[in-house]
């Protein structure tokens, strides 16, 4: 684990639930989950570097914690909200990672145009519901890229329902694979690529991949 600068972190927490941008968690909860993405990124990935594109981070999560769990990630957070992002920015400056993390304020399929095909990782923790969520992710994605996804704890019994195989094979992801640590992962590998272009973000909202 990455040295933590004294103070800083507990003045970007202050900050973050001044904007909404963390809710009632304690600090140590929320880096407690960032380790756990590490540990799934790791088992899947790798130890080498790696670049990253966390979508709706606010005002860094996962991301910015991430990035101070390892140094051999290289990653972009991406927020509409232009005050969560101003923390972000504010926050990775004082951390020192402004050579390893970037921070976009901007819509996710306003950015997929000049970003497609990018990244080895996408991680997503509160983004939108998963077929919107997969179908956006894919086209971001390098092939054999992974996207991973926090679960809610209750949503074990629904897997299937949540992350089909047949409605992400026509993504071009594989089987979902499911991770149960002290908080619980979706991980969907892409496979290949199946359109040219990716749909537009309306067509996805009003005609999702599958049901949920």
């Amino acid at each position: 684990m990455a040295s933590r600068p004294e103070g800083v972190l507990e003045e970007w927490y202050a900050k973050g639930r001044l904007v909404g941008g963390i809710g009632s968690e304690p600090l140590e909860r929320i880096f407690a989950h960032a380790r756990n993405y590490i540990d799934v990124i790791r088992e899947l990935a790798g130890d080498g570097e790696l670049s990253l594109l966390d979508l709706g981070s606010g005002v860094g999560i996962p991301g910015l914690l991430l990035a101070l769990e390892s140094s051999s990630l290289s990653i972009t957070l991406v927020d509409s909200m232009s005050r969560r992002t101003k923390v972000a920015l504010e926050f990775v400056a004082k951390l020192g990672l402004t050579e390893r993390v970037e921070v976009i304020n901007g819509r996710a399929e306003d950015l997929l145009a000049s970003r497609a095909e990018e990244f080895d990782i996408v991680v997503a923790r509160c983004f939108g519901p998963p077929p919107l969520l997969a179908e956006l992710s894919v086209g971001f994605l390098r092939s054999g890229g992974l996207l991973v996804v926090s679960e809610p704890p209750n949503a074990e019994g629904v897997r299937g329902v949540r992350w089909p195989a047949s409605g992400l094979k026509k993504l071009g992801y594989g089987k979902p694979m499911f991770f149960d640590r002290e908080f619980h992962f979706v991980a969907l590998m892409r496979q290949r690529k199946v359109v040219s272009e990716p749909r537009a973000y309306a067509r996805m909202i009003k005609n999702p991949a599958w049901k949920v």
